[in-house]
């Protein structure tokens, strides 16, 4: 199967106590947008990439991922992650299958992206993630309420997948009735629709907080050695 990747591209640093967007933090010699933008560089089943930016940095991410052949488009973003991506929707060609990436999560592996493929070829809509290790507990306030079994909740990652008409839906039926969502695959439930889930692994982090950046300097390590 044949896909597009829409990569929101136009995070800030703040927690990280940076003035500057986090995608452009470098890890060795390469900023955090290639790195992730390399991964479906070389997946074959990706066959265009799309960015969503920030107005005055659609320059400066062109100028970084220079030479990535699949980079067709980099848009202005809009007020939050989704009305970004709902941007990118309506300006690229229409295909059959649409990816969404965070552009801070630089190290999602083939066989993610490979087992993401097979799965929204079956259900048309896929999300990846993994089994929390640590024992989870609903509060309130400063108590807790409930202990939650651990075997049926997983920390959702992206990629998602969706068949292309069924994302647009979603995104329509989102605007329409002004739903505000942490990620594309609760619009899709939103319609009704079941959404599968495949697994990522616990390397594939998003770069968001100090202790994000020292995992993934040593991830990189990990990778050289």
């Amino acid at each position: 199967m044949k896909y597009t990747v829409i990569i929101p591209a136009a995070g800030m640093g703040s927690r990280m106590h940076m003035n500057y967007n986090k995608v452009f933090i470098r890890l060795g010699d390469t900023p955090v947008i290639r790195m992730t933008v390399e991964k479906f560089e070389k997946d074959p089943d990706c066959e265009a990439i799309h960015l969503a930016g920030r107005k005055g940095e659609i320059d400066i991410l062109w100028g970084m991922l220079e030479g990535c052949a699949k980079v067709k488009g980099i848009h202005e973003g809009g007020r939050e992650r989704q009305h970004s991506i709902h941007n990118v929707l309506k300006a690229m060609e229409p295909t059959g299958y649409v990816f969404v990436h965070d552009g801070a999560r630089p190290f999602v592996s083939q066989a993610t992206l490979d087992g993401l493929k097979a799965s929204v070829a079956l259900h048309q809509a896929a999300i990846c993630g993994v089994k929390p290790k640590d024992t989870l507990k609903r509060i309130s306030g400063d108590a807790v309420e409930e202990t939650i079994d651990r075997t049926s909740v997983i920390a959702v990652h992206t990629p998602q997948a969706f068949e292309y008409d069924l994302l647009m839906q979603a995104y329509r039926h989102a605007a329409e009735n002004d739903l505000s969502v942490t990620d594309d695959s609760m619009m899709v439930e939103a319609l009704g629709k079941r959404v599968h889930v495949t697994a990522s692994t616990y390397d594939n982090i998003k770069i968001t907080t100090e202790e994000d950046l020292k995992v993934a300097e040593s991830i990189v390590k990990k990778g050289s050695e």
